[in-house]
């Protein structure tokens, strides 16, 4: 009889061969419905993706890859991130939060080194993993037994999706133009809460208003100021889904004076209003808030 040692197994996975922790697990229907997700970042989670209908974009970062049924999907804790749909519905996709993720080889909550790549294709895979998400979805919500089936389901998951296939990419060292958009980038994210307008940024990045305005929509598809409003409005949707503030109050943490305009701004970006956007989230996610 042939005899397997679990526990030497797990630790040429996991790190000391601890298991991660499943936080949440969500899933976007397509639906006509579009609701937009800007970027945002987890400050202690990072999770995992399955796109099971649709086409679109996965922005990590400066990176952008195209997503289609079948595609897995990685983000590590801290990267800014954004799922964009290419049709008039929803991309179809399961979202698993994990913590305390500890792959050999990686930091902390890391789905895949830095740089990624961030998008894998579950090629035959890809039934097995949907119905494995189908049951994370459904046990979950069961009893003690079906929440613990629903970790030991996740850690599964995570095992085979860090052994999948990469996409082949070519390598090259980074521009000129790729470190300035890198600079503006982080300039922005570190101010995008404050006061800022175009002439500001580029006197703080010494150029001008124009090479900054070209060249951030050039590498990104947005202006300075549409990537501000992007940041403040995915920071807006994290507190919103993971704290008890008022609307006027993350109006004010963002950097909008005026509730009124945040409001419209936000119900123009995501699809809907701020306080309905936290009620369907928090139904979808069951009541859970944590998405730090």
């Amino acid at each position: 009889m042939i005899r397997f040692d679990i526990n030497q197994n797990l630790k040429e996975v996991f790190e000391d061969g601890k298991l991660p922790a499943m936080v949440y697990i969500s899933r976007q229907e397509s639906t006509p419905e579009k609701i937009s997700r800007p970027l945002h970042s987890h400050e202690s989670i990072c999770e995992l993706l399955l796109v099971y209908k649709g086409t679109g974009t996965y922005q990590v970062g400066t990176s952008i890859y195209p997503i289609e049924e079948g595609c897995v999907a990685y983000y590590n804790q801290g990267d800014l991130h954004e799922i964009a749909t290419a049709e008039k519905t929803n991309i179809g996709h399961y979202c698993i939060g994990i913590t305390n993720l500890h792959l050999k080889g990686l930091k902390k909550n890391q789905m895949v080194p830095e740089g990624g790549p961030y998008i894998r294709h579950a090629g035959s895979l890809f039934p097995f993993l949907k119905t494995m998400c189908d049951q994370i979805y459904m046990m979950e919500e069961l009893n003690p037994a079906g929440q613990l089936a629903s970790q030991l389901f996740c850690a599964s998951m995570v095992v085979i999706a860090s052994q999948l296939d990469t996409f082949p990419q070519a390598m090259a060292a980074e521009t000129r133009e790729e470190e300035f958009i890198s600079r503006i980038l982080d300039y922005l994210n570190e101010h995008f809460t404050e006061e800022l307008n175009l002439d500001k940024i580029a006197e703080d990045m010494h150029c001008s208003a124009t090479y900054v305005s070209h060249g951030l929509k050039k590498a990104t598809g947005m202006t300075p100021i549409n990537y501000i409003i992007r940041r403040r409005i995915g920071l807006a949707q994290t507190m919103l889904i993971s704290t008890d503030l008022t609307a006027t109050q993350i109006a004010t943490m963002v950097g909008y004076d005026n509730t009124n305009y945040f409001s419209t701004l936000f119900t123009k970006t995501v699809g809907m209003t701020p306080i309905r956007y936290r009620n369907m989230y928090l139904e979808k996610l069951r009541g859970r808030r944590d998405q730090s």
